[in-house]
């Protein structure tokens, strides 16, 4: 009797593995701690590289190394894995490869390594550095061109992201102080844009009185028909057995 029931619940899990209907975990949106932690990368990284209320040459990278490394390279890492269970293969795309490059960034900053305050003085390291950003502005491209037509907030970010590595290849490159600071700026901006998309995501979700909040360019998302029938679905659970 025993062998049968374990027998038939094994059956019974097997099947439900070989079914073909979409699986949706219970996970909450990671979006949020994504874009935020995000934000606060860009935001210090930016004070860094575009020399903003600091001197360009500033030794003390220890607050650059944690955020990087903590904040950019562990929050933002780990929401690209939450997104990819999810299924939102735009926002796991962003999150795990920009969480991967704020880790690299806190690692040089841990060893002690300020690129910024060497490119114009070594050319081994300013073409090493202009390497390192130039391979970052190609896949950034990528998905810049990717996320056009997806949200307007993740597009602009993109592309701010996308001016900035330009800027800073070419002045790291050539070892060129204002278009390092320049490229800072544009971290800066694309900064601001993680705010907002941090704001749109935690407003929309109701932990405010406000209201709902409209996300810039809403209108453009394109949902999958996998998402499409599961929204149906938590809006009509009787047609969930139509």
């Amino acid at each position: 009797m025993a062998e049968e029931t374990s027998h038939h619940i094994a059956q019974h899990i097997d099947e439900g593995y070989k079914t073909d209907e979409p699986r949706f975990r219970p996970f909450a949106d990671p979006c949020g701690p994504g874009w935020a932690a995000l934000a606060v990368s860009l935001f210090t990284f930016s004070f860094y590289a575009g020399a903003i209320g600091m001197p360009f040459d500033d030794p003390n990278v220890a607050t650059l190394a944690s955020t990087s490394l903590v904040v950019g390279g562990l929050v933002v890492f780990i929401s690209g894995m939450w997104a990819f269970a999810t299924n939102d293969t735009v926002h796991a795309t962003i999150f795990t490869l920009y969480g991967a490059l704020f880790g690299a960034v806190g690692y040089l900053s841990v060893l002690g390594f300020n690129i910024y305050n060497t490119v114009d003085q070594d050319k081994t390291v300013s073409h090493a550095a202009g390497t390192f950003w130039l391979a970052w502005m190609l896949i950034t491209a990528v998905i810049f061109l990717g996320t056009i037509r997806y949200s307007l907030g993740t597009t602009i970010f993109m592309g701010l992201l996308f001016l900035s590595f330009i800027i800073l290849s070419g002045g790291t490159w050539v070892g060129r102080r204002s278009a390092i600071k320049a490229g800072g700026w544009f971290a800066f901006f694309a900064s601001l844009s993680c705010i907002y998309n941090t704001f749109v995501v935690v407003y929309k979700t109701g932990f405010s009185s406000l209201g709902s909040v409209r996300s810039v360019g809403s209108k453009f998302h394109r949902k999958s028909k996998q998402q499409q029938q599961h929204e149906q679905q938590q809006q009509d659970p009787a047609a969930a057995n139509v």
